[in-house]
């Protein structure tokens, strides 16, 4: 197998948002905060607001659907892998939701399961995909498909989680297949905090503290910081240059070694971390999307920003693509990505 019938391409992308809006005097409402530090300490003037009809799940089938209209030559048959990218807290507990989606798409030949790498879980799904094709000749199309509805978990009343306010809602999906030539696959790296592991859970539901009428309505259902300070320097002072120093090493992976991205689909951050990382790479605010009128979408803000850098012709035919994530365990990742034909 040659090089070029290795690397997989992105067929298509789909996206579904919900219409509902939270704007940041509403945050602010909720959260005892003014508008002006929602706006400018989180970087949100406002997001996706979901209605209940708005699962991860259903969200993600939106997606999958809309990426395979897209790719008018693949039918949904046709996938031989579809793989739940979207986050933890999903339509029901103990749920396999990719098998969900191939159900709900028609991949009926297809093989199924589901990830857990909460904000990189994209890029893990990406990085999956790219070792089963390089593995299994019989693995030529692979479907992402993951939703997040993780608004549900925060407590804007909680002073520990406010810099999670952002969060919100939505549905993402990927079409990838081996030997594309478009749109291509060259380089990715991911790197983990272990210390950070336990800092950022929900305590309620799990088997530590099972569901009981005791928890119920109470601060164990939302997200809890076990050392809110420890959180608070590992976000101002170590994420930036995480994220840094993987977007470099993934460029020179590929041999663009000492080379920008032309685009970076950045996960929606603070204002603070988005300029530090853009200082860092020495890329204008142009090169990105800061996010503030739709919030944090987990796993799916690289293809919300990829949307809008293509909508916005930053993103043109030969354009280096950097998706960067990261999410909480801490965990962060990026890809290279090589817009239009390679």
């Amino acid at each position: 197998m040659g090089m070029n019938e290795f690397r997989l391409g992105i067929v298509s992308y789909g996206l579904y948002l919900p219409s509902g809006v939270e704007r940041a005097e509403e945050i602010a409402a909720r959260s005892g905060l003014s508008r002006e530090r929602v706006v400018r300490e989180l970087g949100v003037e406002r997001k996706c607001l979901p209605a209940a009809e708005d699962l991860p799940v259903v969200m993600a089938v939106k997606a999958a659907r809309q990426a395979l209209e897209k790719a008018v030559d693949i039918s949904p048959g046709e996938i031989d892998v579809v793989i739940w990218t979207g986050e933890e807290y999903k339509d029901y507990i103990a749920q396999t939701a990719g098998i969900r989606v191939q159900e709900e798409v028609g991949a009926r030949n297809a093989w199924a399961f589901d990830l857990i790498g909460q904000g990189t879980t994209l890029l893990v799904g990406l990085r999956t995909a790219q070792a089963l094709m390089a593995g299994d000749r019989a693995v030529r199309t692979v479907l992402l498909a993951g939703g997040t509805r993780n608004v549900d978990l925060v407590n804007p009343a909680n002073p520990d989680t406010r810099w999670m306010l952002s969060a919100s809602a939505s549905g993402a999906a990927l079409l990838l297949r081996r030997g594309y030539p478009r749109n291509r696959l060259l380089g990715m790296a991911f790197s983990v905090d272990p210390d950070m592991a336990d800092e950022v859970y929900v305590p309620g539901g799990g088997t530590v503290r099972p569901f009981s009428p005791e928890i119920l309505d109470t601060d164990a259902m939302f997200f809890q910081i076990a050392h809110p300070q420890e959180v608070e320097t590992y976000l101002a002072e170590r994420l930036a240059p995480q994220l840094v120093a993987l977007i470099e090493g993934t460029m020179a992976q590929a041999g663009f070694s000492g080379e920008n991205p032309d685009y970076l689909a950045l996960r929606h951050l603070r204002p603070r971390e988005r300029s530090t990382i853009l200082e860092g790479l020495r890329l204008g605010e142009q090169a990105t999307d800061d996010l503030a009128d739709v919030g944090h979408h987990g796993p799916n803000d690289g293809i919300i920003s990829l949307d809008r850098g293509l909508k916005r012709e930053i993103i043109r035919e030969g354009s280096k693509v950097v998706l960067a994530a990261a999410g909480i365990g801490f965990t962060c990742g990026a890809a290279l990505i090589q817009w239009g034909p390679c």
